[in-house]
């Protein structure tokens, strides 16, 4: 398996800079072989990862969702939650395709492209190498009915819509559409009908709980313990219907490239999961373990010029967290 990569970018004198890596999608890509952030079963993927530091003068923080039971937990309740949400519609999970497993983005800085994350090669001096050259790799979506709220009392069904697409981030606060826009915008305004841009997997798993227990018999599945304002017990519940938002995410996923080149070619934030820093020339070692295999990279350059930082990564472990 190659399992080895190197990362240079050109950094500004005080700069400093962040990124985001996908080791599933760039490790399916140079192997030609489809390696996962979460597995069939729901299991989030723990990636051991050894990174080398090159530089004058450079700091490397290393930033990764937790590495503990709640990360493990929340991705196997969003999981399950995803499935049902597909066997609802009659949709068996092999008819996906390379769309079957869940692919969560790390954060929602991620997601919505603040971030920038690093998979091509760029001679201007920000890239990887071996870069991507799948035919395709889609972040998943998810497709849920939404509540009408007290607040929407006497709108007409027509005035709202009754679906909701969002995407997954492990990390931060589920995003609503009613303070951030997305396409298509399915928020109605005057209400707090709920819409999501994106879901915090962990954030709204442990705040299942106390939805959950606020419930009348404490059932996950009884609708009247299913608080409007929490994605994940909507997932599970999905009142209403949704079936044809579910069929064209189905579509959607089957369709799904190979991650590769075909023609050969407090608990919900980033956390602190490595460092690294050189001194006169040289260089420094560090091994982190990143959840899911998604990671965040922040280089600082304190040389007095702007430097090439070079960082080489080398996947030493994958295994179940």
């Amino acid at each position: 398996m190659h399992n080895f990569f190197k990362f240079l970018n050109d950094v500004s004198s005080t700069g400093v800079e962040s990124h985001v890596f996908n080791m599933p999608k760039l490790l399916s890509s140079i192997n030609r072989k489809e390696f996962h952030s979460v597995d069939y079963s729901g299991n989030a993927q723990l990636y051991t990862i050894g990174m080398k530091l090159y530089g004058t003068d450079a700091e490397a923080i290393v930033s990764t969702a937790p590495n503990m039971y709640a990360t493990q937990r929340a991705v196997k309740a969003w999981h399950d939650a995803r499935v049902k949400m597909f066997r609802r519609a009659g949709i068996k999970m092999k008819e996906l395709g390379y769309g079957r497993s869940l692919r969560p983005y790390l954060d929602v800085n991620h997601e919505n492209g603040t971030t920038e994350e690093i998979d091509i090669e760029n001679g201007a001096g920000l890239g990887i190498t071996p870069h991507f050259q799948g035919d395709d790799w889609q972040y998943s979506r998810a497709a849920v009915a939404t509540p009408m709220e007290n607040t929407a009392v006497g709108t007409s069904i027509g005035a709202s819509d009754l679906v909701d697409t969002y995407s997954f981030t492990l990390c931060d606060a589920s995003v609503a559409e009613s303070t951030t826009a997305d396409d298509p915008d399915e928020s109605l305004g005057g209400t707090d009908q709920d819409s999501y841009v994106s879901v915090g997997m962990i954030a709204e798993w442990l705040d299942s709980f106390k939805q959950k227990a606020a419930g009348t018999d404490g059932n996950l599945l009884d609708i009247n313990s299913i608080d409007a304002d929490n994605a994940l017990l909507q997932l599970n519940s999905a009142p209403g219907p949704q079936t044809e938002e579910v069929l064209e995410l189905a579509e959607d996923s089957s369709k799904f490239g190979r991650p590769w080149d075909g023609e050969g070619a407090p608990y919900s934030a980033l956390q602190l999961s490595g460092y690294a820093h050189t001194v006169l020339a040289g260089s420094d070692y560090v091994v982190f373990r990143a959840p899911c295999g998604l990671f965040q990279l922040t280089l600082q350059n304190n040389h007095g010029s702007t430097d090439k930082l070079g960082v080489t990564f080398e996947v030493l472990a994958i295994e179940d967290m």
